[in-house]
């Protein structure tokens, strides 16, 4: 990522010794990993949600072209047939069998 060397690493912490001293480096160094990973995490966060406008944004451009192509009761008759879908399977469960139980 920044394409540093090892020559050039063990010059920047010999810097980073004199200046800030061994006593202080172990404490810095420790923010500056706590710092890293909050970093880290708040940019995997807007990762995920920017990957997850998309998802959504995607699925609705699938259905406008779908209701494009079918009518505009497309969206109407896919509930339709989903619900359909849950009475048979209700109807076809035993006597006294419960598909969602109580919690």
């Amino acid at each position: 990522m920044f394409d540093v060397a090892w020559s050039e690493m063990l010059v920047i912490i010999a810097v980073a010794v004199v200046v800030i001293g061994p006593k202080d480096l172990p404490k810095l160094l420790y923010a500056a990993g706590k710092f890293t990973r909050k970093v880290k995490i708040f940019t995997n966060d807007i990762q995920q949600s920017l990957d997850r406008i998309i998802h959504d944004e995607e699925l609705n451009e699938i259905t406008r072209e779908a209701n494009k192509a079918g009518g505009e009761n497309l969206q109407f008759e896919i509930e339709r047939q989903l619900a359909e879908e849950e009475r048979r399977k209700i109807a076809m469960l035993p006597k006294g069998t419960d598909d969602n139980p109580a919690p």
